[in-house]
């Protein structure tokens, strides 16, 4: 049976990763609160994307199948789940991660075996690992990460410098990777997690905290203050959809521009109505009102999951190399969620490696 642990310095901890969430930790009898991993697993058993065993372990030490992973990694980014036919002789329809593996296999992640199988119940390896969730998540290239066991040229070289350059794997204190040793339980969901959720990775918890600030800024029309955290020489771009950046490039203002953004008469073309293709044209203090800040966009936590992964993948296609900080406003029950919309912060690395940030790009449902 899982128990319930509630501990002052477990509480400290979750404070400082999900503030205001630290009410009652749920964890495994096998992952006490010491385990390096705990955190981790504590946030995927929370979402519903791991399961532990009917004796209350969850074995974070067992190997991690292939099909096992599948399903967790599905879960993670809402792959589509029903059980249906595969393209893999040796996974039937019947099989419970089925639709996981058909998805993934849609999607150009995963593509088995020359003989037509999946090996489902083969043990993944850390290399493995790497190349699913760098396809996963669609991550940018990254430069090489330099485990001394890895090939920086090969697929799996590539995809494990991503996981290194997102903060979701480090590596071992000697230099290496590992990459064709099994990967187990624990080692996967800290990854998964990490890839999931980037607020347990420091650099990105900073983020988050900047994001919120221009929030603020943005909600109290102080543009002025905006400047500060923006790449002067790049200046800013806004967005009605996430769509409009790749079709129609959106408006891009100057860093000199952005402190008279309200008081700006010009009529801009900011895209087109998604659905109808009526053009966007408005002043910048009509843009505000009508889009950019027209809903009630509260401070955020931590980074959350996409419900609308979809905005997320057009954003890529533009900024692979980007964080996104998403708020999102989930809609009204009048219009059963139909009417939602989301602001998404785009941060870059400028040439110190310090985040900037070089585009709002707002989305929504539209007839």
């Amino acid at each position: 049976m899982k128990k319930l642990v509630i501990l002052a310095a477990a509480s400290i901890l979750l404070f400082a990763l999900f503030p205001g969430k630290a009410k009652g930790v749920v964890s495994f009898d096998d992952v006490p609160m010491d385990h390096p991993f705990v955190w981790e697993i504590i946030y995927l058993y929370g979402e519903g994307i791991i399961d532990g065993y009917s004796d209350g372990n969850f074995r974070p030490s067992n190997n991690v199948t292939r099909a096992q992973a599948m399903k967790m990694i599905g879960k993670a980014v809402y792959l589509y789940d029903e059980q249906r036919p595969t393209p893999f002789s040796d996974v039937p329809p019947s099989h419970f991660a089925s639709g996981f593996i058909t998805s993934a296999y849609e999607y150009e992640w995963i593509r088995g075996y020359p003989d037509g199988t999946f090996r489902p119940n083969a043990h993944l390896t850390r290399g493995q690992a790497a190349i699913v969730l760098a396809n996963a998540f669609k991550w940018g290239e990254a430069q090489p990460a330099h485990f001394s066991d890895v090939d920086g040229n090969t697929a799996m070289g590539k995809a494990i410098a991503k996981l290194a350059d997102q903060g979701v794997a480090k590596g071992y204190p000697d230099g290496t990777f590992k990459p064709y040793q099994r990967i187990t339980r624990g080692q996967f969901s800290a990854m998964l997690a990490r890839a999931a959720e980037p607020t347990f990775v420091p650099d990105y918890l900073a983020l988050l905290g900047t994001a919120n600030d221009i929030l603020a800024h943005l909600q109290n029309e102080e543009f002025e203050d905006v400047v500060s955290y923006l790449n002067e020489e790049h200046g800013l771009r806004f967005c009605p959809y996430a769509g409009s950046c790749i079709d129609h490039g959106g408006v891009m203002f100057s860093a000199e521009d952005i402190p008279g953004f309200m008081t700006d008469t010009n009529v801009y073309y900011w895209g087109d109505q998604d659905g109808s293709g009526f053009p966007i044209e408005l002043t910048t203090d009509d843009y505000y009102s009508d889009w950019l800040m027209n809903v009630p966009y509260t401070e955020k936590e931590r980074y959350g999951r996409s419900i609308q992964p979809a905005t997320h993948d057009l954003i890529r296609v533009e900024y692979p190399n980007a964080k996104v900080v998403e708020f999102y406003f989930a809609g009204t029950d009048q219009y059963e969620g139909m009417d939602w919309q989301s602001l998404n912060m785009i941060f870059e690395k400028d040439e110190n490696g310090e985040w900037k940030l070089v585009a709002i790009i707002n989305d929504r449902w539209t007839i």
